[in-house]
């Protein structure tokens, strides 16, 4: 359980310190930094924000670096991280201790794991692939440390894969040279989709039942994932695709070209679903998501609610309060009035102005 934040030179904060009960409600206009103690407390979970892919944009203006300080009540006592910029046009450098131990960055991950939901998260249901790619990577990296090693790997091979087809198509290296890109293609990616797989029927296990329970309707919700590569005929699928991925300098199979999909009753919502039904079949995600770490590891996660109960109807509130009783949970709002009487009344409250 996260007990206690401490930022510095984090987004608009210089120097600022929170402190958190079961249940803590952050309430301000918008703009006052609401979302920033969100965000701070999913990068120390998952090493990354969700809000942007430049770590760098996450440093007061005019300021080095910042850290994330936080205290638990668990095994974990501390996590501390340091993001340093370098210099111009350099990756930001990360620093991770754990209980006072300098670790690796990949260490983080299911120390203090977490489950979003904020109105973005909605677009699950009907945006573009690699946000759902992007889902199940951070669900599995949170629980297994041999998925994140693979996905680090995959991205290694793709992008040396990809800077080797545009040789090939320049005449200055001979296609035979793909195999043993390939070979490391296969490898990694038959681990990812597999396991991809395995994560999508677990979650298939609940949100049938959630969803139903959250609608009160008897329509069937279920997750359908579509891997782009079969992984018992991939290395035949590579050799086919070959002449059409050095034309196109871009590898064209393999698990980052995965996605899946939500059907009701069969039906693809993100074609024939109302906007109800988008926020419905997300909250169950959601919910099976909890579920599926809480069964997957020791440390109970933490629900981080992004200003999410103003875009559910009062029924969809109800359920999603029913959940945060079980879980540590960090809710934002600009108005008290969205968040149920009984949430309300239990909450520590912090206002922001």
């Amino acid at each position: 359980m996260l007990k206690h934040l401490e930022l510095t030179n984090f987004r608009n904060y210089d120097k600022k310190s929170f402190d958190f009960g079961k249940t803590t409600i952050f309430i301000g206009p918008n703009g006052i930094g609401k979302t920033n103690v969100m965000e701070a407390v999913y990068l120390l979970s998952t090493g990354r924000s969700w809000r942007t892919s430049h770590d760098d944009e996450t440093i007061r203006w005019a300021e080095d670096f910042a850290t994330i300080d936080a205290k638990l009540d668990d095994d974990i006592k501390t996590l501390r991280l340091v993001m340093q910029k370098v210099q111009d046009g350099a990756p930001l450098l990360k620093t991770i201790k754990i209980n006072d131990v300098k670790n690796k960055l990949i260490e983080l991950l299911g120390k203090m794991p977490t489950v979003l939901f904020s109105p973005e998260e909605i677009r699950l249901a009907d945006g573009a692939p690699q946000l759902r790619r992007r889902f199940l990577d951070i669900l599995l990296c949170q629980t297994d440390r041999k998925y994140t090693v693979h996905l680090m790997e995959l991205a290694k091979v793709l992008k040396n894969r990809n800077k080797l087809l545009l040789h090939i198509k320049m005449k200055r290296s001979k296609p035979d040279e793909l195999d043993f890109w390939d070979e490391k293609l296969i490898e990694n990616g038959k681990f990812i989709i597999e396991n991809r797989g395995e994560a999508i029927k677990a979650l298939n296990s609940k949100v049938g039942g959630i969803y139903q329970n959250i609608s009160g309707h008897k329509e069937k919700l279920e997750i359908r994932y579509h891997p782009s590569v079969d992984v018992g005929h991939f290395s035949d699928i590579l050799v086919a695709a070959r002449e059409r991925e050095i034309e196109y300098t871009s590898t064209l199979h393999g698990p980052h070209r995965d996605d899946f999909v939500f059907l009701l009753d069969s039906r693809d919502i993100a074609t024939f679903g109302s906007r109800g039904e988008f926020r419905s079949a997300v909250l169950s995600l959601k919910i099976g998501e909890l579920d599926y770490l809480k069964s997957k590891l020791e440390a109970e996660p933490i629900l981080l609610l992004d200003d999410i109960f103003s875009e559910l109807d009062k029924n969809r509130r109800m359920h999603l309060a029913k959940i945060v009783e079980s879980s540590q949970t960090i809710i934002t709002t600009t108005d008290l009035d969205h968040i149920e009487k009984g949430l309300r009344e239990t909450a520590k409250i912090v206002v922001l102005s």
